[in-house]
């Protein structure tokens, strides 16, 4: 008898976001920035933008200055173009909850449980679908009423304009009187 592996839900949702990212990040000196700062002498700035494709999925900006504090220019620099890539990359993590970006590359035999293209993904249809007012109100007074310790937790995510209606509807079901 062959024992089955069955993947936990956890594991499943990690291998969706498995694989390479194809991203074009392209940097650039910040003359915005520097234009606006006059009176800061030695002000090294960059601005980077993070594409997939064509699309826009965050831009950063970074800047050090050299004075008698930081005083390696090199290092200056490098601290303003660092910045400004990891300011990107965390723009991004911020858009993604609105883009959902999937590996270009994965595992052949691995099964797309979404049945999603490995592109990035736009429109109503591949999003989920956000609470209604209805569902929202009625979480609220579930809340109102209850004596959970976790009350603050469900009002943060109450709150969130990304909640979804399958979330929504997870929280009511959690707050319901048994």
């Amino acid at each position: 008898m062959e024992k089955t592996y069955r993947r936990s839900p956890i594991d499943e949702e990690v291998a969706k976001n498995i694989g390479e990212f194809t991203l074009v990040v392209r940097t650039e000196v910040d003359r915005e920035a520097i234009s606006l700062f006059p009176q800061i002498p030695n002000l090294v700035a960059f601005k980077t933008t993070l594409k997939r494709g064509n699309e826009v999925i965050g831009i950063g900006t970074g800047s050090s200055v050299l004075n008698q504090f930081n005083k390696f220019l090199g290092r200056t620099v490098r601290f303003a173009y660092n910045s400004s890539i990891i300011d990107a990359i965390i723009r991004s993590t911020k858009i993604l909850d609105a883009i959902y970006v999937m590996p270009t590359i994965q595992k052949q035999n691995e099964v797309d449980l979404e049945g999603r293209d490995k592109q990035v993904f736009f429109g109503e249809e591949d999003l989920p679908q956000v609470a209604t007012e209805k569902q929202k109100s009625f979480l609220k007074k579930l809340i109102d009423k209850c004596d959970n310790s976790n009350k603050k937790e469900y009002l943060t995510q109450l709150s969130s304009p990304y909640l979804s209606k399958f979330e929504c509807s997870k929280l009511i079901n959690q707050l319901l009187p048994q």
